[in-house]
């Protein structure tokens, strides 16, 4: 059982104990749904011999095994597995637009839920996690770490910003592509991206800045709506925007088909239902 807290708060408690989720689930400890997985910078041969060879024209020399090669007569060539570096960046979208919800949590919350219960699959899997948290005009960069110690510094600082970004809306907002400009140019190459947003103003550079950044890493999108996204419901209703009361309809949201469109993989993720149906 997590920790009660309410739908519009990170609760720093909930973070941590969807440890014990992560441990328990179905995963592995690999977050669901990610393209290739989790990846990163080759480091070079392994500790465990993977094949032994004759040598063929075109081998590296220094992958002779010069005790094989006595044994049998002829220069031998050894192969190990690689060692690889899994690295994930958890993406939080906590700019004004997202912080709302007509049912169960805000789209913020939900967000950073989501992405703190990947975020420990991974961890107890071996990888390195770190994280971006997106505000209104700036975000916070978060190197990844190994051990449990970076998730637990990553579930403060979500906590930490979305207090914060509750107490001091913006009353503007860079859009989401100048934003993933600011993430690409600082993470990694080959670190896995694992953005949570509503994909709200994505700016008219969205698909240059998102192309950009899978040359670099492969990107994977949490696409947090509420219900009144979802299924949109009949009629016409008031709401404050701002200073000013206006009257409106809801429509469905095009996001699916925006990150259709520019190819990239996502998975919907309901904001009214509990973080718990994630493990499913």
């Amino acid at each position: 059982m997590l920790p009660d807290a309410s739908g519009a708060e990170v609760s720093l408690d909930r973070l941590i104990a969807l440890a014990s989720l992560a441990e328990n689930g179905t995963a592995g400890g690999l977050s669901q749904g990610l393209s290739g997985g989790l990846s990163g910078p080759r480091r070079g041969d392994g500790g465990d011999l993977f094949d032994l060879r004759p040598f063929q024209d075109g081998d590296d020399l220094r992958r002779i095994d010069p005790a094989a090669s006595a044994r049998s007569g002829r220069p031998q060539v050894r192969s190990r597995h690689e060692e690889v570096e899994r690295s994930l960046l958890l993406v939080v979208d906590f700019r004004a637009p997202m912080l709302w919800g007509t049912r169960g949590r805000f789209r913020s919350v939900a967000a950073a839920e989501a992405l703190a219960l990947d975020g420990w699959r991974a961890c107890l899997s071996g990888a390195r996690v770190g994280a971006a948290i997106l505000r209104d005009r700036t975000f916070e960069m978060l190197p990844p770490r190994p051990r449990e110690a970076a998730m637990l510094r990553i579930s403060g600082a979500f906590a930490r910003a979305h207090a914060a970004a509750l107490e001091t809306p913006g009353k503007a907002h860079d859009s989401l592509a100048v934003m993933l400009d600011g993430v690409a140019a600082r993470v990694a190459p080959g670190t896995v991206v694992l953005l949570a947003t509503g994909l709200d103003d994505p700016g008219a550079d969205f698909g240059p800045a998102t192309a950009a950044l899978t040359r670099k890493c492969p990107l994977d999108v949490l696409l947090v709506q509420d219900a009144v996204e979802i299924a949109p419901p009949r009629g016409r209703f008031a709401a404050r925007i701002g200073s000013r009361i206006s009257r409106g309809q809801f429509g469905r949201s095009a996001s699916p088909a925006l990150l259709a469109r520019h190819g990239i993989p996502a998975r919907i993720l309901r904001a009214a239902d509990p973080v718990e149906a994630g493990m499913a």
